[in-house]
């Protein structure tokens, strides 16, 4: 933020991101759904610019490691 004097000499409150566009995120955070059907799940971060996410871990309903498959996409991190 920066301040500009009016020629009345109030002083005015300036937001830079008036005149700059955000960049977008790099990282996502999305939700990893069993492969087992138990219903277990977790949250992970990923790049943005990948493919859907799918790997081997450790489900603890079923107590045996199992694929997890990436289900949705929950935000920008």
């Amino acid at each position: 933020m920066f301040y500009l004097t009016s020629p009345m000499g109030h002083v005015v409150a300036v937001l830079r991101k008036l005149f700059f566009a955000k960049s977008k995120s790099k990282l996502l955070l999305v939700q990893m759904m069993s492969a087992a059907g138990t219903g277990y799940r977790f949250n992970m971060v990923r790049n943005r610019l990948q493919g859907k996410m799918t790997l081997r871990q450790y489900d603890p309903v079923v107590k045996t490691h199992v694929l997890f498959f990436e289900k949705r996409k929950i935000r920008s991190v």
